[in-house]
């Protein structure tokens, strides 16, 4: 770290600048590419991660910086061989997890590979927490590290100078405030990047992004923490949605997000941030060079003998299962009710782990109902927490008429929000129960399916 990075770090109140990152970013998300929904490549929250991933070739090898949580793991649906490397021990630790391939903990500044490693060098919103004095060491080992044809790609937070004051002009409070937001002691404006990287790298584009579309939590930080003007009933109109109606703006400013991409179309200089490529060879086009969206969809194959569906590509979870959680295990919390579609020869058996976290249970259980292809399989009443294994054996009249394709159906009688209140720990989602380790087995294994369902404890 630099004096200048001390300086400001100190002047943050910041002493211990890895406990710092840390607390800010570790996460246990699940980011691992088996639970990716196909609809989530239109959420905001994914839209830089599909930059990325429409900009890189199938089968080639990536080293993303700043990895954290590994919000690049959706790249091995692609067949790539995915590096992260990290300060914090936890976040390298959270990516290989979450299906990187290899991950360590180092500083950016001394990369720990061989020259001409990688075909792409990536990272997200990483460039503005490196300080101004350290930025040059870790751009010289990036072009290090990669292929001499090959492509550096970074999402970058910015400023506007004109608009913001600089890191100088701050007093001690006012840095300390700002850094606290997000950790950024190195921002610049988007050209004085695009210079930058120009002192390593011959060929250099960038785009301005995020001038129009931001996620709901996004337009109230930077209401709220930054400073930015928005329109006040606009603010109060995000402040009052609820979960399931975030989502929908969220996919809304996703979707268009992603059309700004696909009609190649310019926005004007946001200070916010910045999409930017650089390599030694004149480059491809900016967005979607590489795109083949092909393996993020359900592949319709049928499932053979004994198989899990959490992390299966052939299954479709609908809308109303929330993302995984990693509760332990990882699960997918339903709403109040939701389906999973899949195929499967002679399917005799269908097995899953449940809980619930609903608090009153035990006063007033919860009924569950699980419907096969239309037709009611079981129904019980759940009356404590703690994770169950339940059995369902699937009628053979029911799967002769199936033809093969399913439909599992779960409904519960009510729903909870854990946390509703509006505040930075909100969960407002309603939720019933946690579902995870959905097996199917067919007729062979299972042995027959004249058996009763059942419940294990």
């Amino acid at each position: 770290m630099s004096n200048h990075d001390k300086s400001l770090y100190t002047r943050a109140g910041v002493s211990d600048v890895d406990d710092f990152y840390r607390t800010k970013f570790v996460s246990d998300e699940v980011l691992d590419a088996r639970y990716f929904k196909a609809l989530d490549r239109f959420d905001i929250r994914f839209a830089r991660t599909m930059w990325i991933y429409d900009n890189v070739r199938a089968g080639s090898s990536v080293l993303d910086l700043g990895c954290g949580a590994g919000m690049l793991a959706l790249l091995k649906r692609k067949g790539v061989t995915l590096t992260g490397v990290d300060l914090s021990p936890e976040c390298s630790l959270a990516a290989r997890r979450n299906g990187y391939d290899f991950t360590m903990t180092t500083k950016l500044s001394h990369l720990p590979f061989a020259d001409e490693t990688f075909d792409y060098v990536v990272s997200l919103d990483v460039i503005g927490h490196i300080g101004f004095e350290e930025k040059d060491a870790v751009f010289s080992e990036v072009s290090r590290v990669l292929r001499p044809d090959g492509v550096t790609m970074h999402g970058i937070e910015c400023t506007d100078h004109a608009a913001r004051r600089n890191y100088e002009e701050m007093t001690a409070e006012a840095l300390q405030k700002f850094v606290e937001i997000d950790g950024h002691v190195g921002l610049e404006e988007e050209q004085e990047h695009g210079q930058r990287f120009l002192r390593f790298f011959k060929h250099v584009a960038w785009e301005p992004r995020y001038a129009l579309c931001l996620s709901s939590d996004e337009f109230l930080k930077q209401a709220d923490k930054y400073g930015l003007e928005f329109e006040e009933d606009f603010l109060d109109y995000l402040r009052g949605l609820s979960f399931n109606e975030r989502r929908a703006f969220d996919m809304a400013m996703g979707y268009v997000f992603g059309k700004i991409s696909d009609f190649n179309l310019t926005l004007p200089k946001s200070g916010l941030y910045v999409f930017l490529k650089a390599a030694d060879v004149p480059l491809g086009p900016f967005y979607n060079e590489h795109r083949d969206r092909e393996a993020l969809y359900s592949s319709h194959e049928s499932l053979k003998e004994l198989t899990c569906l959490d992390r299966n590509s052939a299954v479709t979870f609908d809308d109303g299962w929330y993302e995984p959680n990693l509760l332990p295990p990882i699960a997918r919390w339903m709403s109040r009710e939701a389906r999973i579609r899949f195929q499967a020869n002679d399917l005799s058996e269908i097995s899953l782990d449940l809980t619930t976290h609903i608090p009153d249970v035990r006063e007033r259980p919860l009924l569950l109902e699980f419907i096969l292809n239309d037709e009611l399989l079981t129904t019980f009443q759940l009356w404590r927490n703690g994770w169950l294994r339940m059995k369902l054996f699937v009628p053979e009249l029911l799967f002769a008429r199936a033809d093969g394709d399913f439909e599992l159906e779960i409904r519960a009688d009510r729903t909870w929000q854990p946390r509703p209140a509006q505040n930075e720990t909100r969960d407002d989602r309603e939720l019933s129960i946690a579902v995870c380790n959905i097996e199917v087995k067919t007729a062979y294994q299972s042995g027959g399916s004249n058996l009763s369902n059942r419940i294990v404890a």
